[in-house]
């Protein structure tokens, strides 16, 4: 396995961890709710992280793997994806992720076309 493929596993397993501390600590401590019911709810939303911060991190890698594939500056990205070119801060030759998490999709999308239109 590639290191950039492990960081979305990784990624998603520290934020699942996180989450089932803190839900655990909540329910327990401030909900009074007993210990196995604590554990199932912070199971529960503990795989939900795992979900969003594996997905997230996924796209991340994505979007940044095809940037760099392609070469794209950070006016190509304004082009392709129609929004500013200065949402897109290219440093050391490597994108800069500084748009909220909920444009990635958009992101991933225009740029997943873009792969397809020149592969």
């Amino acid at each position: 396995m590639k290191k950039s493929s492990l960081f979305p596993v990784i990624y998603g397993a520290i934020s699942a961890l996180i989450a089932f501390i803190a839900v655990l600590f909540i329910c327990h401590g401030n909900f009074h709710l007993s210990l196995p019911v604590s554990v199932l709810i912070a199971g529960i939303l503990a795989i939900l992280f795992f979900i969003l911060s594996y997905f997230r991190g996924h796209a991340s890698v994505e979007i940044k793997r095809i940037v760099a594939k392609y070469q794209l500056s950070d006016q190509d990205l304004a082009e392709i994806t129609g929004m500013k070119a200065s949402d897109f801060p290219i440093y050391n030759n490597k994108l800069q992720l500084i748009l909220p998490k909920r444009y990635w999709p958009k992101i991933l999308n225009a740029l997943q076309e873009y792969e397809k239109e020149h592969s």
